[in-house]
């Protein structure tokens, strides 16, 4: 009987210091995994991520990769260099290593239950492409200490977050800003430019007499004449700008950080020759069909409107005084 619990307890032990010793797989590693499962009917953690869907890591607590699957390796591009034995914070982008040190300090505490994540980070490739991804962190204690990191490729998912953002925000007729756009846009120009004690003007532009060019000649060539405003004001448009946008529906509006009066009185009346300029007769309309438009100036400096809503207000109350002067003319607040 002594024996037999003698034998027992030696194949414990050696079962023990099989599972302590993580086998180094990957994708470009020369140990074929497949057919060492085939021969072990127990599956141990580096054979067990294989067959995930996930792009896994195990690294020591000091950050030394000791085991990877394919689709580590895949999103590392790590294909053709070895990816065990080195260092896996020198993968991260220098703003996320911090952040890494903190995760793994508090998982190995138990501050955070044995898991931590998901965390948003950026990784720095074996070829030096920077990709975004989520990264997971859990901490396994026995037999030996070690981390396994579960990585999602964010690359994707952030190109088509931006994607839609930028649809939500652009006029679908013109590809300006939209209003939504413009709302959000002067908000955090004021903030900057307030704060800074720099001025900031806007500009509402107006098309005069749409709703006659539209009745006569229909709404197709309307939205044509709206492109080709909307094609001569980023035209006028200078560089330091910081947004052309269509406002409503013949209007527009332009956003100029760091532009006085006398700088953005200037930038209308670059974007009203640019519009007396504009020919329809590629549309097959006469020569002499032409459009105008109406624009109104206000400018913020050193605390003259209290918010951007009464700043563009001030822009709006000048653009009607423009319409109100015989139109084809620039107002301003002032």
């Amino acid at each position: 009987m002594a024996a037999v619990k003698l034998a027992l307890r030696e194949s414990q032990m050696n079962t023990a210091q099989r599972n302590s010793q993580i086998p180094a797989h990957a994708l470009n590693d020369d140990s074929p995994w497949l057919e060492d499962t085939a021969t072990n009917p127990g599956l141990d953690l580096g054979s067990f991520i294989q067959y995930l869907a996930e792009a896994v890591l195990v690294v020591s607590p000091d950050g030394v990769i000791e085991c990877a699957n394919a689709k580590a390796a895949l999103l590392l591009n790590c294909v053709g260099a070895p990816l065990i034995g080195r260092k896996w914070p020198q993968f991260l982008v220098s703003r996320c290593q911090q952040q890494y040190e903190g995760l793994v300090n508090m998982v190995a505490k138990r501050i955070l239950s044995l898991q931590a994540g998901p965390s948003e980070m950026a990784v720095r490739c074996a070829d030096g492409e920077i990709k975004d991804i989520e990264l997971s962190v859990s901490f396994l204690p026995e037999p030996e200490a070690h981390l396994v990191l579960v990585m999602r490729d964010l690359t994707r998912y952030k190109a088509e977050c931006e994607q839609l953002r930028l649809e939500a925000a652009t006029d679908a007729l013109t590809g300006l800003a939209n209003r939504r756009g413009f709302d959000e846009q002067l908000q955090t120009q004021w903030l900057q430019c307030t704060q800074a004690r720099r001025p900031l003007s806007v500009i509402i532009i107006d098309i005069d007499f749409f709703k006659q060019f539209n009745d006569r000649y229909g709404h197709i060539q309307g939205d044509a004449c709206l492109r080709k405003v909307a094609g001569a004001i980023v035209q006028a448009m200078p560089v330091d700008g910081k947004l052309a946008a269509r406002y409503g529906g013949e209007e527009f509006a332009l956003i100029l950080p760091n532009h006085n009066e006398i700088s953005a009185l200037k930038v209308a009346r670059e974007v009203q020759q640019a519009v007396r300029q504009l020919s329809f007769s590629d549309a097959g309309l006469p020569s002499t069909v032409n459009v105008s438009v109406s624009q109104g100036v206000a400018t913020e400096i050193n605390g003259q409107y209290r918010t951007a809503l009464a700043l563009l207000c001030a822009a709006d109350t000048a653009l009607y005084r423009a319409k109100a002067d015989g139109r084809d003319c620039v107002n301003t607040s002032s």
